[in-house]
């Protein structure tokens, strides 16, 4: 993507009623145009918008000057190595070594790491440059992925174990009523309020894996949208948890 067509996106999406915006990947942080890099788009999409995130694979250092940033985090050192590739250990040296102020970890959990759900809540709670974690669940797209989807009876006990460390005190910001809804996926989804922007600049409204993969709502894991859906309509689990993780300093 060249910096006129993240700028024309970015100008797109503010005429759509965009507030917030997340820059995803592949790995946002390589963005080079020229000598423009990602702090540039950062920089000019914060002109435009209320709050502006990364999520990034936390193998280059932390210093964007996004609102909010979540290191995507699969696990501790053995499965996450085995699942990303041999990053754990950078990963944790620039997470020490970060200066920013909303550093967050997400991870995705499948049917290979769901079982250390409780380890590593207790790492990220321990690690003092983290304000937390937020969870969401392995999506099978079915575009030729690891079968990584967790069973039904594997997906309703990482739930609970996350329930149960929240009522513990640990930083988990997922709100426990939109966790709740995860159970059986039986929450009501406001896929419309999504805009995603593709490398190409293509704009598409709706469910992020409309383009991507097969549809399926009883399969899915996206707590972000879930949450998001839930603030819409008001619940105000979610709109905590939009506010600790964008607005609160």
């Amino acid at each position: 993507m060249s910096w006129d067509t993240a700028v024309g996106a970015l100008n797109a999406l503010r005429t759509l009623g965009t507030r917030l915006i997340v820059f995803e990947g592949g790995e946002p942080l390589l963005w080079r145009d020229g000598s423009r890099h990602l702090s540039d788009v950062i920089r000019y999409a914060r002109g435009l918008f209320l709050r502006v995130a990364v999520t990034t694979n936390g193998t280059l250092p932390l210093d964007v000057p996004a609102d909010t940033l979540w290191v995507s985090l699969d696990g501790l050192k053995e499965t996450h190595d085995d699942l990303r590739s041999n990053s754990f250990d950078r990963i944790r040296l620039n997470l020490q070594k970060t200066k920013h102020p909303r550093v967050f970890i997400h991870c995705t959990f499948n049917r290979r790491n769901w079982r250390e759900v409780e380890s590593l809540a207790t790492w990220v709670r321990d690690l003092p440059t983290v304000r937390g974690m937020t969870v969401q669940f392995f999506y099978p797209y079915n575009q030729g992925e690891d079968d990584l989807a967790l069973l039904p009876e594997e997906r309703h006990a990482v739930i609970r174990k996350l329930l149960e460390l929240k009522k513990k005190g640990f930083p988990i910001l997922n709100s426990a009523g939109r966790l709740r809804a995860m159970l059986n996926n039986d929450w009501r989804c406001h896929d419309d309020l999504l805009i995603n922007v593709d490398p190409d600049g293509t704009i598409t409204q709706g469910c992020y894996v409309k383009n991507r993969g097969e549809i399926h709502c009883e399969a899915c894991g996206f707590t972000p949208v879930a949450e998001a859906s839930g603030a819409l309509d008001l619940i105000p689990g979610s709109l905590w948890a939009g506010w600790k993780l964008f607005l609160k300093t």
